[in-house]
């Protein structure tokens, strides 16, 4: 007979209850927000839903901006992570800037509550989330800068038309993938998200590709 002391389920340290307990919380905080929005999800309903109490969510945290932050850099780095970087792999200019489409095309279609709660955020950080406003700013700036790192690595390697400007396409690449996702969020029954991720992929090409008389060219 099996001692019964032998089939109990290891304790879980300190920093597993802390880590599960985030966990929770921030999926709690991704589901009401979906179907609330910002104004109408409150400490008292995050702790609620995820069945622990207001206090801990603000020890946690400190407050709900502050849980709403961390959510949001987990959020996108999870999707950097586990959908982009593996796509975008070794290559530069337009192709990665392919494999950037896909990854969002992805997430939006894996997660989409989970994304509808991720741009209620962008968004509300122009109004009611106006503190988050800098951290907001500066999350686009570094998304930038990384997206004309690999324009400008295009045009070194010759797949991206030499006198592209690598921080104003980069910025104009952003503002379209952003207002794809956000028509999507709104209407996804008036709006085909896979129609319009093709069509950015066929402006990237368009816009990017170097032109035939161009000696830089990539050959082939």
């Amino acid at each position: 007979m099996v001692d019964a002391r032998s089939r109990r389920v290891p304790r879980r340290t300190q920093a597993e209850r802390t880590a599960m307990s985030e966990d929770r919380l921030m999926e709690a905080a991704l589901k009401l927000i979906a179907e609330r929005g910002y104004d109408r999800t409150s400490l008292q309903a995050i702790g609620d839903e995820a069945g622990y109490s207001r206090g801990l969510v603000s020890h946690r945290f400190g407050s709900k901006e502050g849980l709403l932050w961390a959510m949001f850099e987990r959020t996108f780095s999870e999707w950097r992570t586990e959908r982009l970087l593996p796509r975008v792999g070794a290559h530069v200019g337009i192709e990665a800037l392919h494999a950037v489409v896909a990854a969002s095309r992805a997430a939006l279609q894996a997660a989409p509550e989970k994304m509808r709660a991720f741009y209620a955020m962008l968004f509300e950080s122009v109004g009611a989330l106006e503190v988050l406003r800098p951290k907001v700013a500066e999350f686009h700036r570094r998304q930038r800068k990384g997206l004309a790192a690999w324009i400008a690595a295009g045009i070194k390697a010759g797949n991206i038309r030499a006198d592209a400007d690598p921080a104003r396409e980069a910025a104009l690449f952003t503002s379209m993938l952003r207002g794809a996702a956000y028509q999507w969020l709104l209407d996804p029954r008036g709006v085909d998200i896979d129609e319009l991720h093709d069509a950015i992929d066929e402006a990237v090409t368009r816009i990017l590709r170097p032109a035939p008389g161009d000696r830089r060219a990539t050959k082939g």
